[in-house]
């Protein structure tokens, strides 16, 4: 059974992936899932690259979730039990950015903030850039 990930956005929110049973990190593109990055036993939330994988972050036993890179590493935010995502620690303020929904609700909590929040922030420079 998979868990879905939505982002929170002016217009309601997005459905912009999910985790699966077996770990497997997906965004959603054109109706399908493109696996982006997996969730181990230990709760270590990987990206997949290029030339292998990276360690982005981990979620503790408590729900609250922990970068290893973003922002100098540290607390990145936290999931509540109706799925509601925030983001918050010491230098971001506290501000709810999405919701889950299934049953791996801390690990594809970690995964909307770890993988995809960054990437969405990267693709608007991008953008902006021009």
């Amino acid at each position: 059974m998979r868990t879905d990930i939505y982002k929170k956005t002016a217009y309601g929110e997005d459905h912009i992936g999910f985790l699966d049973a077996d770990g497997t990190i997906n965004r959603l593109r054109w109706g399908e899932g493109l696996p982006v990055g997996r969730v181990d036993a230990e709760r270590r939330i990987f990206r997949t690259t290029q030339h292998g994988e990276r360690e982005l972050g981990q979620v503790n036993p408590d729900g609250s979730i922990r970068s290893h890179g973003l922002f100098e590493g540290g607390e990145l935010g936290w999931v509540e039990t109706d799925g509601a995502v925030f983001q918050g620690g010491l230098i971001l303020p506290e501000e709810e950015v999405g919701r889950v929904a299934g049953p791996h609700a801390e690990p594809a909590a970690a995964a909307l903030l770890l993988l995809f929040l960054p990437d969405d922030a990267e693709e608007k420079k991008q953008i902006e850039r021009g």
